[in-house]
């Protein structure tokens, strides 16, 4: 097929079945190659991120097998958990009107639906086993050929469109007018352009420009109007990150943003004062501008494919220089089971002439996981306990799982007194980095 323009899709994916994926990926580069984006913001999903990656793209495209034998029988509520984020995304690029085409194991269809405009093909699993001694090749070339087409035609349309501006609608009643002043100087100081839209607003044309203008919004559920807003972006594919304070009476959560246990109600900025919501939007602030990764090759491709069988939190490891030769275990361990692990003393982990302390700091910012690796000379060092003191204060907040290991007999600060920690005279380092994956795991 030519093309004037190759194509750019957002791609759905289980990150831990790599040869899966390769065998899809290989397939489908036969009959075309496209570049695809992937969501690495590892901290936690951001529906309003999501939304901006699908919505820029040029179709959808999913691969999802299951874990496990190519036999095993799955439960329905296990299957909705284990397809959770993937009916997530889904539903987005169905929102969103966009050229879409899925492969899945065929036990997924219980927890399965979809339009008709979705091009599903399920699969057997044991048929991936047996290379081209099955129908599975031709069935996925002829269907991903007519996504091609649909795809190449959408595009075309989308890119006379205006790109968007960075502008960020606040829909936001004057009875929390301290929420609009707090909200315009977090989104200024991360370089975006605020727009207050009116109160009351009026579904009418203009506010349907006005929405459509911006890059996303910010909906104040506390009223019945900025609820009716909220559905209305929800429906027409503006990404939304809506806020409510303890003052909102009701709630259309469940109607609004469905039943999945994960995305967009989860995401729902809850505050009870104007440092409370300035603290609770910074986040998603620092997410939603993460540049997703690009892969525009082949070889990239496959290289991606093979790293995604890691865990895809972002890990900060914190350690004192005294301590390099325990910490070089650990960065082995941690790095051989994550895609991202930040050691600050690890060659190019800062770039020539940035601002290392800043550099450092927005590391630490990005990171789910902080490994501290505690010791005499780690509490004598200024740095060190810097950083402990802002992990601690993430996991707080809940954003950072804190992992401290005492390195030798020792006398915890005191801002981690409660919490629960690690000594390597009872504990190896595998076992340690073992514990924390099964951690992970069951909270996935």
């Amino acid at each position: 097929m030519e093309s004037s323009a190759r194509l750019e899709v957002f791609l759905s994916h289980r990150y831990h079945s790599p040869a899966e994926n390769l065998y899809f990926w290989e397939l489908l580069s036969s009959a075309e190659d496209v570049s695809f984006r992937v969501d690495e913001a590892v901290s936690f999903t951001s529906p309003v991120r999501l939304e901006r990656m699908i919505r820029d793209a040029d179709g959808f495209v999913g691969i999802h097998p299951l874990p496990g034998g190519a036999r095993e029988v799955h439960l329905l509520p296990r299957l909705r958990d284990m397809a959770r984020y993937f009916r997530l995304e889904l539903g987005m690029a169905v929102r969103a009107r966009k050229p879409a085409v899925v492969f899945h194991d065929q036990r997924l269809l219980p927890a399965l639906r979809a339009p008709q405009s979705v091009r599903l093909v399920p699969y057997d699993a044991q048929e991936t086993e047996a290379a081209n001694h099955s129908a599975l090749p031709g069935k996925v070339e002829s269907v991903y050929r007519g996504f091609l087409a649909e795809a190449h035609a959408s595009a075309s349309a989308q890119r006379r469109r205006s790109p968007h501006q960075r502008r960020v609608g606040l829909v936001v009643s004057p009875d929390n007018r301290s929420a609009t002043s707090v909200l315009t100087e977090a989104l200024e100081e991360h370089s975006w352009e605020p727009v207050v839209l009116p109160w009351p607003p009026r579904l009418d044309l203009d506010l349907i420009t006005r929405l459509r203008a911006c890059d996303w919004v910010i909906v104040d559920l506390d009223s019945a109007q900025g609820q009716l807003v909220a559905a209305f972006t929800h429906g027409q594919f503006v990404p939304t990150l809506p806020i409510v304070s303890p003052r909102a009476s009701g709630s259309l959560e469940q109607t609004l943003y469905g039943e999945i246990p994960t995305g967009h109600r989860k995401a729902i900025v809850r505050w009870d004062d104007p440092d409370d919501l300035v603290a609770a939007v910074e986040p998603h602030l620092r997410v939603i501008d993460e540049q997703p990764r690009y892969i525009g090759s082949t070889a990239q491709a496959l290289e991606y494919f093979r790293s995604a069988a890691k865990r895809n939190e972002r890990v900060f490891l914190s350690y004192a220089s005294a301590n390099h030769d325990q910490a070089a275990t650990f960065a082995q361990l941690l790095n051989d089971r994550f895609q991202n692990v930040f050691d600050f003393r690890q060659h190019g982990a800062i770039g020539v002439g940035e601002d290392w302390l800043n550099d450092l700091m927005g590391n630490l910012a990005k990171s789910a996981v902080g490994v501290l690796l505690l010791s005499k000379e780690y509490l004598e060092s200024k740095y060190c306990m810097l950083e402990a003191r802002e992990l601690h204060r993430y996991s707080i907040e809940g954003d950072v799982r804190l992992v401290p290991v005492c390195l030798e007999r020792m006398e915890l600060p005191d801002f981690l007194q409660r919490t629960q920690y690690r000594n390597l005279a009872r504990h190896t380092p595998q076992t340690i980095v073992s514990e924390l994956l099964s951690q992970l795991a069951a909270t996935a």
